[in-house]
Order: structure tokens, then C-alpha cells, then sequence
């Protein structure tokens, strides 16, 4: 359970889409289309797990060890509702409140999660706000763990990013084989980062077999500083062990039929950008992410 929750906003939510967003208009153009992959290839972008959604599953317990307590506690029996405090790895502090509907110490469907941040010091970031969980689903089926959450942020970031509603995790590990797939569906969640403003409406589903590259695939809507966008993809995402993609691609259309391809390749994405009336093969224009790692 700890690993799935730090791995949650990871594709994403990931983890996390940090925009370096479009100028506001409602339609892809040949001004902006560069602004739109940058924004849109963060998704993918697990080098850059979101710092508060690992904080939060560190605070969590573990469906393998069924303890709802304070690991201080020792062999004390868990109380219904537990709050305690952690330290962040460079400073500051997660507050924890944690009910256990059923006062037997394992994960249970209603059991909720909180965490507050204060000035947590995590990656380079200092982290704010709160954010909350409730087990929604937690059985098992044959050899399979199934678990499901459902989460709401409120203003939880940094100063750099921040996001404010919904999402839904659904989480399958295969305890024999060691596979684990997940999907993270975003609700119509505001994201803010400096000026630009985003809305999420996408799911992200994932694919972590124990050895080899993960696979990641993404649809759904996205709005980029008002604009809109339908998120397709076209071959799955292949993730290499740095978290960064090294084939697959993904086709972003607004709704004038105008679309952006993002292609990955072993060290940045391709862009191509068609517009409306190029029904075509031959895009309009090209770019390029940077290299991974800001290179």
C-alpha cells in the first residue's frame, strides 16, 4: 500500500502535470503547440513523483502488515482513531489523523486518512495544505490484492504548484508474480502553477511488472489555461527505470479537429502539429521537448 500511494500521481499523479501552459485561447495553433507538449509530457514524468502524495503514503499503513498504529506503539492495540505526527526528510512536519471504522487495526473499507502539511520539506519543495483518503474498496481475490481510494485535495502543493479536488485510485497487485496495475482518474481537479490554471479530467493506467519497463497509457480531457483538450493514446507509454518514456505516443486534438502528436523517443518527445483542415500524415510543424533531465 505505501509503494502504491507514492506511486499514485507517479504517471501522472501521479503523479504531476506541472504546465508550462498555453497562452489563453481556445484552439492549438502553431504559436502555442510547444507550450501544450511541455505541459502535457509532465504527465508522464515519474522522475518528478508528487513529493505530497509520497509524504502521504509514508503517514499510511500497509496492507501487508494490517497496522493502522503509530509505529511507536509498539504491540498496543490500535485505538478507533489515532492522530500522530511525522518529520519530513529536510524539515517541517505531516500532521495524521487516522479512523479505523472497525478498531481492528487492518485496512478496511471507510477507514480514513488525513494529513496536513506544515512547511514540509521534500525534493527541493517546501509542501502545504491537506489532503485526505477513504478505502473504498480492499479485498482479495485468489492470489490478487485489490484496493481502492478515493481522495480530495485542498490547496495541497507548493508554492510552485498547487491542486484543490477529487481523484480515484484503483490499485491490483498480483502477490505471486509481483505485478501491480493502478488507475488514477483525476475529477475535475484544479491545478495552479504561478499564473497558469489547469482542470483534470483524465485517468492514467499503469502497468509495473516486477522486472522490465512499465506501461502507462493516458485519456481523457485536460484544459491548459482554458484551453480544452481530448487526450488519446495512440501506442502505450514505455517507461524506462529513470521514470522517463522511451517509445510510445499520445495525440492531443482541441475541438476544431486540430491535434498535437507527442512522440517519445530515447532522450526527449516529438512533437507534430496538424491543423484543422491537414487530415493528413505531414504535420504543419515540429519541435521538441528538451532532453530528459533539463539537459
Amino acid at each position: 500500500m505505501i509503494r502504491f500511494i507514492a506511486r499514485l500521481q507517479g504517471a501522472a499523479l501521479a503523479v504531476t502535470l506541472c504546465a508550462s501552459a498555453a497562452a489563453a485561447t481556445n484552439e492549438l495553433t502553431a504559436a502555442n503547440f510547444i507550450d501544450v507538449g511541455d505541459s502535457l509530457i509532465e504527465i508522464l514524468d515519474t522522475s518528478g513523483l508528487s513529493f505530497s502524495t509520497m509524504l502521504l503514503g509514508a503517514a499510511a499503513p500497509s496492507a501487508r502488515n494490517a497496522s493502522l498504529r503509530d509505529p511507536g506503539t509498539g504491540a498496543l492495540m490500535p485505538p478507533e482513531r489515532h492522530q500522530f505526527s511525522r518529520a519530513c526528510p529536510a524539515g517541517g512536519s505531516v500532521a495524521v489523523d487516522v479512523v479505523d471504522t472497525d478498531a481492528d487495526g487492518a485496512l478496511s473499507v471507510g477507514d480514513t486518512f488525513k494529513a496536513s502539511f506544515d512547511a514540509c520539506r521534500v525534493g527541493g519543495n517546501v509542501v502545504s495544505g491537506r489532503s485526505e483518503f477513504v478505502v473504498a474498496v480492499h479485498r482479495f481475490e485468489g492470489r490478487s490484492e485489490i484496493t481502492e481510494l478515493d481522495f480530495r485535495f485542498t490547496e495541497l502543493g507548493a508554492p510552485q504548484m498547487r491542486w484543490t479536488g477529487a481523484a480515484h485510485a484503483a490499485l491490483r497487485s498480483d502477490l505471486q508474480r509481483g505485478t501491480e496495475s493502478y488507475v488514477v482518474s483525476y475529477r475535475d481537479l484544479a491545478v495552479t502553477r504561478g499564473s497558469h490554471a489547469m482542470r483534470w479530467n483524465f485517468s492514467v493506467d499503469m502497468v509495473r511488472p516486477p522486472i522490465g519497463q512499465q506501461v502507462a497509457s493516458v485519456k481523457g480531457e485536460v484544459s491548459v489555461d482554458g484551453l480544452p483538450l481530448r487526450l488519446r493514446q495512440d501506442e502505450p507509454f514505455a517507461i524506462g527505470p529513470d521514470g522517463h518514456a522511451r517509445s510510445g505516443y499520445l495525440t492531443a486534438s482541441d475541438r476544431q479537429g486540430a491535434r498535437l502528436q507527442i512522440e517519445a523517443l530515447r532522450r526527449w518527445y516529438a512533437y507534430r502539429f496538424f491543423r484543422a483542415r491537414n487530415p493528413g500524415e505531414r504535420p504543419d510543424a515540429t519541435a521538441q521537448s528538451k532532453p530528459y533531465g533539463g539537459g
